[in-house]
């Protein structure tokens, strides 16, 4: 009875994280539309509508799978094999990828030569990344070579919580809001909480295969993203 009240528990925790990582990264996003709908003109003309369809569509792909986290039972399993070590590697990849934005800062051999150049917050944002990349690096050998399976998860969805710390002062549209409201924006790793919804319901095999590929979208979108920033192509 005690396994089974317990096993239980680990299952709500794990529908209650989901479903506040969701919350967190729909207000997100969605507000991120709001804030670019007055700054039209300073983006391609392509660029406001892709984003907000990209939005939509995830959104509602991760209410489609915060539904069915929600309908799990007892009879809940993680995942094992080559797609659950596919997941956890895109997982670790997303946090180069969405540091694009900033020039693959932290990740560049010189990052401790312009550490002195940025602000706090940024060192707060780069810390963050080297954090990410990290922790779920751990979790990933914890889940492939343990039995630890459905704590490597848990572990996930919590160390993710720490990606909505404000960590962003660049000026532009995305963040103008934030920066003038809070200081700083959230937003740099909103592509990683998807990550996590997508990795999470592959890892309890919730569209094992879909979520692959839309882990692997993620990373890509991110690239794009922050390649055509780099490149003054997008903003």
């Amino acid at each position: 009875m005690n396994i089974v009240s317990s096993r239980l528990q680990i299952i709500n925790i794990i529908k209650i994280l989901f479903a506040t990582i969701f919350t967190a990264v729909c207000f997100l996003s969605v507000k991120a539309i709001y804030d670019l709908a007055p700054y039209f003109d300073i983006f391609p003309k392509w660029f406001v509508p892709s984003f907000s369809i990209v939005v939509l569509v995830l959104n509602t792909i991760c209410l489609h799978l915060t539904l069915q986290v929600w309908k799990t039972d007892n009879s809940l399993r993680a995942s094992s094999g080559a797609s659950s070590a596919l997941l956890w590697l895109l997982m670790v990849i997303s946090f180069i990828c969405v540091t694009a934005v900033h020039g693959f800062y932290p990740f560049q051999r010189n990052v401790s030569q312009v550490l002195d150049a940025i602000t706090e917050v940024l060192k707060i944002n780069y810390g963050l990344a080297i954090f990410g990349f990290t922790v779920s690096t751990l979790l990933t050998i914890l889940y492939i070579f343990t039995n630890m399976k459905t704590p490597a998860i848990v572990g996930l969805m919590v160390m993710s919580l720490f990606f909505l710390i404000p960590n962003d002062d660049c000026s532009n549209p995305f963040n103008y809001w934030w920066i003038e409201t809070i200081g700083a924006s959230p937003l740099m790793y909103a592509p990683n909480l998807y990550a996590v919804l997508f990795v999470t319901s592959g890892l309890l095999n919730i569209h094992s295969k879909i979520t692959i590929v839309l882990t692997l979208c993620v990373c890509i979108g991110s690239l794009i993203l922050g390649i055509g920033h780099q490149l003054h192509i997008i903003w």
